[in-house]
């Protein structure tokens, strides 16, 4: 059976690396990183953990699986923080790109504008934008 707390300790620096590739704006990446995190969550829904402990309680003192459980339930938590870092960080640049996307077709209009000489639209959007 794959240990548990390792898998766990992939997803977390699979989530760190995600958040680096937020931050750089490398969503062709981003997106690979996000399969191979799928498919490793996908591992360890596979791992019933009350049949991972039991197997566990067999090989170490009970002093030892209780820290075991405790290290994996704080580890659990500093993923879920780190995703929820990322959801954000991901959120604000999804805002960004939308701000950029609006101003460029602000612009494209008052350009296509100035193309038609007959017209005096240009004017107008180029004081909009």
């Amino acid at each position: 059976m794959k240990d548990l707390y390792q898998l766990y300790q992939n997803l977390k620096s699979l989530t760190k690396a995600e958040a680096d590739l937020i931050e750089e704006g490398d969503f062709n990446n981003l997106k690979e990183k996000l399969e191979e995190k799928n498919s490793l969550i996908a591992e360890i829904d596979k791992i019933e953990p009350k049949n991972y402990f039991t197997r566990l309680a067999f090989s170490l003192s009970k002093e030892e699986l209780q820290k075991k459980r405790e290290a994996l339930y704080q580890l659990m938590q500093e993923i879920s923080e780190l995703q929820s870092q990322n959801m954000q960080a991901l959120e604000k640049k999804k805002i960004e790109n939308k701000e950029k996307m609006i101003s460029l077709y602000s612009r494209e209009k008052s350009i296509k504008g100035y193309l038609n000489s007959d017209k005096y639209e240009a004017k107008f959007f180029d004081e909009k934008s």
